[in-house]
């Protein structure tokens, strides 16, 4: 991947994308970030998001923005990662967490639909099924690299996941302040 690729952070809300782009942004790397959203009482260390990457797909959203984002890292939902332009190399460090937890942190930020009837192990089957779809979109995609980090591996073991960060984008990222940027005390929702 050439020096002008794009780092993606993907994964649903709440999966650690936040995480993954503060330990990013501690450990060197550059960041394509705003000030849109603040950090609050669920994330206070900041969202560390791009507002224009949030509408990709959106009703008069463009793509024009994607290329101020050469060498740094940006974070993109799932399912917002097929509006990407394929001009460009990407590679995606996809988060995924236990779905479970992923649903009560959802719950918590009122992020649930009411309108939706679906059981817990029904919703939990329909991400599995999206996640399913997701990873064999992402690895068939020619200018796309990408590597899957477990939220719940992260914080049972963050120097080895960190080392698989650091090896998949060839960066010489300061491992100390990565690891530095993990709070225990802000995984919440654990099931």
């Amino acid at each position: 991947m050439s020096e002008n690729g794009i780092t993606i952070v993907s994964g649903y809300p709440r999966s650690g994308t936040s995480l993954m782009m503060q330990m990013l942004a501690a450990g060197g790397m550059p960041v394509l970030v705003d000030e849109f959203r603040k950090p609050d009482e669920h994330n206070p260390r900041g969202y560390f998001e791009y507002a224009r990457a949030l509408n990709l797909g959106g009703k008069d959203e463009t793509t024009d923005w994607v290329a101020d984002a050469r060498a740094k890292a940006v974070k993109v939902i799932a399912y917002q990662l097929q509006h990407l332009p394929a001009t460009f190399e990407y590679r995606v460090i996809f988060m995924k967490r236990k779905i479970a937890e992923v649903l009560a942190s959802w719950s918590k930020m009122g992020l649930t639909r009411a309108d939706v009837k679906l059981s817990e192990r029904e919703q939990i089957l329909a991400f599995k099924t999206e996640y399913a779809i997701y990873e064999a979109r992402l690895v068939r995609q020619k200018n796309v690299r990408v590597l899957f980090v477990q939220y719940n591996d992260l914080l049972a073991s963050p120097r080895e996941q960190i080392a698989r960060v650091r090896e998949f984008l060839g960066a010489s990222l300061d491992v100390e302040a990565m690891r530095a940027a993990i709070d225990p005390a802000l995984y919440r929702n654990r099931l």
